[in-house]
């Protein structure tokens, strides 16, 4: 049911005075979609904005004179979305399609481009939409993905505390979605900061992925994605099988001590991979540890974020979750003591990367303070 005249300038006056409040706290909400489109080489129509909300990325395409195709599950957000456009030049180039973004009605490579901004920490089944983004785009398209930064989420709190409402981060980050697109096939252009943001530039796929043999010739991407979750976890439930036989013949000192020389190897093995694969370069600093990390098995099955500092010579790398310590806590036992494996696996892991990252564990279990998962700091040094 359409909005009344009641209810349209209820939400017209909510919009107004949040954009104050946002203002109020060093945000400009209008300069941030700006900012982020500023970050593509170059968008072509028609362009695909996901998730509709308030319009105001719709605007900011179609002000650059792209057709554009806004799609939502929220009916009241698009009738607002189209009521808050008042150029009619630019109304004229927004289409509203109300449906959901992991199953759009679009034909394959459809678009020229495709926008999400502030959606990804909203969706739950993130693989889903991005499958179905890198679909809908032609190849060589642009896709442009932004979301808070975290002290862009910490600031979007503050606001939506003192109205006393809560603001969750959500379990997709910009992080873990650089990582599918690229196992997807997508490749990365660009990453950037600003405006509250983190933004990651990609260009759709020409085709996929090549090398597939046998019955995953014939998946398609979702199939694939598929595959590749089952994959990681019985990849994850081997590592754990070996481990716990170890402990179970040797004890556990002797597990640990098995399991510490085992992850020395691996973890430079996996590194050398992932550089080769996905052309890290050798001794690229943080920024190429960054994206080194982001292609690990692990980085598939955990949710995780990044954290740069303000004068960028750190990066943290933090597991929100670890699904080891999740199973252990569903039957009942304590948490392992990873810590001195983990120390080795992050370790040996960044010096093969850069032999000049320094790695410093923040938190890792058994510590107090790490409530199941790890978090880990990496320094370059300096001279």
């Amino acid at each position: 049911m359409p909005l009344t005249q009641d209810a349209i300038e209820q939400q017209k006056a909510e919009f107004a005075r949040r954009t104050e409040d946002f203002a109020a706290h060093g945000f400009d909400r209008f300069g941030a979609p700006e900012f982020i489109l500023d970050q593509a080489d170059r968008l072509e129509g028609p362009a695909l904005d996901v998730g509709s909300g308030k319009g105001i990325t719709a605007r900011a395409l179609a002000a650059r004179g792209l057709d554009v195709v806004s799609i939502d599950l929220c009916a009241d957000d698009q009738q607002m979305a189209a009521v808050l456009t008042p150029d009619p030049a630019q109304a004229e180039r927004i289409r509203y399609v109300l449906t959901d973004a992991a199953c759009t009605p679009f034909p394959d490579g459809h678009f020229g481009c495709a926008v999400a901004i502030d959606v990804l920490h909203h969706l739950e089944n993130g693989a889903a939409v991005l499958i179905e983004i890198v679909r809908v785009v032609r190849p060589g398209g642009t896709i442009v993905l932004a979301d808070f930064s975290p002290d862009g989420f910490a600031m979007v709190s503050r606001v939506f505390a003192a109205d006393g409402l809560d603001h969750p981060e959500g379990p997709i980050t910009i992080d873990w979605a650089r990582g599918c697109l690229s196992a997807l096939g997508a490749e990365e252009v660009r990453v950037s900061s600003g405006h509250a943001h983190r933004v990651a530039v990609f260009r759709a796929p020409a085709r996929a992925s090549a090398g597939a043999t046998g019955v995953f010739a014939s998946l398609d991407r979702e199939g694939l994605v598929t595959a590749l979750d089952v994959f990681a976890k019985n990849w994850l439930a081997h590592d754990g099988c070996w481990f716990l036989a170890a402990e179970e013949r040797y004890g556990m000192q002797v597990a640990v001590e098995l399991d510490t020389a085992s992850w020395r190897r691996f973890a430079a093995a996996e590194a050398r991979r992932i550089m080769a694969a996905f052309g890290v370069p050798k001794d690229g600093g943080l920024d190429a540890l960054e994206r080194a990390l982001a292609f690990r098995m692990y980085s598939f099955i955990n949710p995780y974020r990044f954290e740069r500092s303000a004068d960028g010579l750190s990066l943290r790398f933090a597991m929100e979750s670890c699904r080891v310590q999740e199973t252990r806590h569903r039957k009942g036992l304590p948490d392992f003591a990873c810590k001195p494996v983990g120390i080795v696996e992050f370790e040996t892991f960044a010096r093969t990367v850069d032999p000049r990252i320094v790695t410093t564990c923040v938190h890792c279990p058994p510590d107090a303070d790490a409530q199941g998962h790890c978090q880990w700091e990496f320094r370059l040094r300096q001279g």
